[in-house]
């Protein structure tokens, strides 16, 4: 009961406090039109101070609006029917001015004319108190009503917050009680998950460009039959995905396994053939559930590529010649990687100062004069040389320094590789 009275009590004191400052607060919410009609309807009450309130109101916040006219002559009659003759004057005097030319003029009041008349000439007008008091009664009544209306709809707000509370705090536990219900189930069944993945990872190397396989197996440890999203993780390259071990064409994502039951399958993958030999990787299976996204089984497994190494080595026969000097220029091939080398073709650039003499060995010209040399096969462990005669240019400037480049391509997995050959020097003749 006391905290009624106190609700009441605070209520009326809130309610005078919006109703003050009621129009003023609300008037930008409106355009000029609404708070004109409101205006109008305020007169037809014979609510004059109301009247003139929002006429006040539109002028200030639309100065520009194209009721101006007829808000100016509702200012005037309203003053005048509250007593304000000064304020009525006032008003006619400004519309008469602002629209000289307006059709409207016709409809003016002559008490309203007369009381114009007077304050142009300098009379001061006096208030009619016996107006202004009536036009006050009659704001300070409607204030009354509104603020009982008011008072009553806030009760009933009140009694309908009070109510949705207590429906919503029925609610709330009952939404509580189920939620723990929900947590505690949940709780079981997660941990309830259990699965082992066993990754057998390959003894072999995988020569670049060719397949390789991994036997894996993915066991339900737990007590009931489980879903889980299969996704293997590596680089893009790879291509590497989980087939069933009886289909190895048939990729698996999802895999519903009963309580104890094992799915067994291989992860297929393409050695990339840019890949050095003895290049290791990482892939990794993973196991999600399709119940709890955050609950996860995940094996890792190495594997090795198999790959040849190719290398060039190109020199004089001497790191000083001399200009008009005949001599050896050899190009060495060789494979320290563990596959042999095949298809190659190796791309000799001579030094602009050595000239190309001819060559036990076939070749041919490339169009930047290059010269091209095809070799069939480096065996591991194995080197193959090409040997040609060559001379040093006589116009060969003393101290310059004579290097080549050579560049061999792999043409069975298409890789290139350049190399720079050895520096000579050319030194004076004796």
């Amino acid at each position: 009961m006391k905290y009624i009275t106190r609700t009441i009590s605070q209520l009326i004191l809130s309610l005078c406090i919006i109703f003050v400052g009621f129009s003023l607060g609300n008037s930008a919410e409106f355009d000029d039109s609404t708070i004109f009609i409101e205006a109008f309807n305020a007169y037809q009450q014979k609510d004059y101070l109301l009247v003139i309130e929002k006429c006040g109101q539109l002028n200030q916040v639309f100065p520009d609006s194209p009721l101006r006219d007829v808000t100016l002559l509702l200012i005037a009659r309203a003053s005048l029917k509250s007593g304000d003759n000064e304020r009525a004057a006032k008003s006619i005097v400004l519309f008469t001015k602002e629209f000289p030319e307006s059709s409207l003029k016709t409809s003016i009041e002559d008490e309203l004319k007369l009381l114009a008349g007077r304050y142009q000439k300098g009379e001061v007008l006096a208030l009619n108190k016996t107006l202004q008091t009536a036009a006050g009664k009659v704001r300070s009544d409607t204030l009354a009503r509104e603020r009982a209306a008011a008072l009553k709809l806030e009760m009933e707000r009140i009694a309908k917050v009070k109510a949705e509370q207590d429906r919503l705090e029925r609610i709330r536990l009952e939404a509580e009680r189920r939620e723990k219900e929900r947590l505690l189930a949940e709780k079981l069944a997660r941990e309830s998950i259990v699965a082992a993945i066993t990754l057998r990872e390959s003894t072999d190397a995988v020569p670049v460009g060719g397949s390789g396989s991994l036997p894996i197996e993915i066991s339900n440890s737990g007590k009931n039959s489980e879903e889980f999203l299969l996704s293997v993780t590596a680089a893009k390259e790879y291509n590497a995905v989980l087939a069933r071990g009886d289909n190895p064409d048939l990729k698996v994502t999802r895999l519903l396994l009963a309580a104890g039951e094992t799915f067994k399958g291989t992860v297929q993958f393409k050695m990339p053939s840019e890949l050095v030999d003895g290049h290791r990787s990482t892939i990794m299976i993973k196991a999600v559930s399709a119940k709890f996204a955050d609950i996860g089984f995940q094996k890792e497994a190495i594997i090795t590529s198999s790959a040849p190494l190719v290398r060039a080595v190109a020199k004089l026969a001497k790191q000083k010649v001399t200009p008009g000097e005949k001599l050896r220029y050899r190009v060495t091939i060789l494979n320290a990687g563990s596959l042999p080398a095949r298809n190659l073709t190796v791309k000799l650039q001579l030094p602009s100062e050595v000239e190309f003499n001819g060559t036990p060995d076939a070749f041919q010209q490339d169009p930047d004069g290059s010269l091209l040399f095809k070799v069939d096969q480096v065996e591991t462990g194995k080197l193959v040389e090409i040997n040609m005669d060559v001379k040093i240019r006589e116009n060969s400037a003393v101290g310059q320094k004579l290097q080549g480049r050579v560049e061999v391509v792999n043409g069975s997995l298409q890789r290139r590789d350049i190399f720079t050959a050895s520096t000579s020097v050319v030194i004076p003749a004796n």
